[in-house]
């Protein structure tokens, strides 16, 4: 090879390279699909134009990933002397009466397929002519190259505040904010520590969850094993996706949380809760609790747009009598979380866990997330009207892979309203327009409880 395709880019973090690592078990493979549906046809040559420059502000979109032995370091981003944008970039005309819901039929295959390890780990479809003049954009991404709210501050870069804009920008922004001060070796006094308990996770489980809790509780919870869902009914696992997705009422979710004192999240996680308890019964079984996994952000002002900056909280949440016992729950948990001790040590962690031999690493990531029942992610979008190559972004939908689950639900707001994205596995849910139904009406439980003012306001 010549120097120029040698060239390395860029050094995965311990979090980007366990995420490309469990891609090895195609039930963990982590595909990210975003969906943009907009008013009409985009110029073409403008969004190839924005395409291309933004390949130039993120190298890893111009770079394939290497592996390199065990003992070496992680893998690496090495620049593709050849790339060419047509292949990442291209577009398709849909037949005459084509709906929304033919696009998500071609999300959900390119969200079920994996990539080409050769080649950079993206690539967009622009599609044309559904509901009349609409077009959409099918993003997919590796998760290894970027976390969701990452993925929205790179988005940012294509995005104009007009229509007709050119070369003034005015995007929204994602800044995370500093995480609270922490002391690493309070809790830990080594990456070399995290290793041999992860090695024992395998072999002996019980004796290595004991053993991490000695060095924080918050931390075994992270690493805590949950080989068998608690659902009755979503226990099958695959690598087949299907996608729905449910609009919710401009405001309604935020004065439900205002309402019951709680965050947007808290409404969010809540609802999706109540909707699959609900879907349980429509199915007679009984649903009294539920194991959620919620990627917690730790992005911090100092961090760059690219990579992953978050850790999986896993927590059991009660799906409660009614809505408001719901919240409740919702809020006390993620109360707990957001002050807990393993947050902080996540990228030591996940430091840990990358150079360990991918079957290990793989091994003591799936025994935790094949047992979650459903993953949740909120992901906040652009606050204004937001257009790309003079076509209105009418709404966004994110499909974050399940991870092991057997749904993941997705959550992004753009200009105050929200969005909801449904990928479902298909072997663990064969009905996935009645869940749907089921969560929609979840967030209609919840919304009632908008109406009915906190003490004091």
């Amino acid at each position: 090879m010549d120097e120029k395709r040698e060239r390395v880019m860029d050094t995965m973090s311990g979090a980007d390279a366990l995420l490309w690592t469990i891609g090895r078990d195609p039930v963990l493979r982590p595909t990210v699909i975003a969906v943009m549906v907009l008013d009409k046809s985009p110029d073409w040559a403008t969004m190839q134009a924005r395409v291309a420059t933004l390949t130039e502000i993120v190298p890893r979109l111009r770079s394939h990933a290497v592996v390199r032995p065990w003992g070496r370091g992680r893998p690496q981003f090495i620049e593709d002397g050849h790339f060419d944008l047509a292949l990442h970039l291209r577009r398709m005309a849909l037949p005459p009466g084509a709906t929304f819901r033919d696009v998500l039929d071609i999300a959900q295959i390119m969200g079920t397929t994996g990539f080409d390890p050769f080649l950079p780990l993206w690539e967009v479809v622009e599609t044309d002519g559904f509901d009349g003049e609409r077009a959409a954009l099918i993003v997919k991404l590796h998760h290894s190259l970027v976390d969701g709210v990452g993925g929205f501050a790179v988005l940012l870069h294509l995005l104009d505040a007009e229509r007709n804009a050119a070369s003034s920008r005015s995007p929204a922004s994602t800044d995370a904010g500093p995480t609270t001060p922490f002391d690493l070796m309070k809790y830990l006094q080594g990456p070399r520590k995290v290793i041999d308990a992860a090695l024992q996770a395998v072999v002996r489980p019980a004796e290595s969850i004991q053993h991490l809790v000695s060095t924080g509780a918050s931390v075994a919870r992270l690493l805590a094993p949950a080989r068998q869902p608690i659902s009755p009914l979503m226990t099958e696992r695959s690598f087949r996706r299907t996608f729905e997705v449910v609009d919710l009422p401009k405001g309604k979710l935020r004065r439900a949380a205002t309402a019951t004192g709680g965050t947007l999240n808290d409404a969010f996680v809540a609802s999706v809760v109540r909707g699959l308890k609900r879907y349980h019964g429509l199915h007679g079984a009984v649903l009294d609790e539920i194991r959620a996994l919620m990627p917690v952000n730790v992005r911090t002002k100092d961090d760059t747009a690219g990579g992953n900056h978050f850790v999986p909280a896993r927590f059991v949440v009660p799906t409660g009598t009614d809505a408001s016992e719901c919240v409740r729950a919702v809020q006390r948990i993620t109360d707990q979380w957001k002050h807990a001790p393993g947050l902080a040590l996540s990228n030591v962690l996940a430091d840990a866990l990358s150079f360990l031999p991918a079957p290990v690493a793989t091994s003591i990531w799936g025994s935790m997330l094949k047992g979650d029942d459903f993953c949740v992610t909120n992901i906040p979008g652009p606050a204004f009207k937001a257009f790309i190559a003079s076509s209105r972004v009418e709404r966004i939908y994110a499909f974050a892979p399940p991870s092991g689950s057997a749904l993941n639900v997705s959550l992004i707001s753009l200009a105050g309203r929200e969005c909801v994205g449904i990928a479902v596995d298909s072997a663990a849910v064969s009905d996935s327009s009645k869940l749907a139904v089921c969560i929609e009406e979840g967030f209609c439980e919840v919304f009632e409880l908008g109406r009915v003012q906190p003490p004091g306001r």
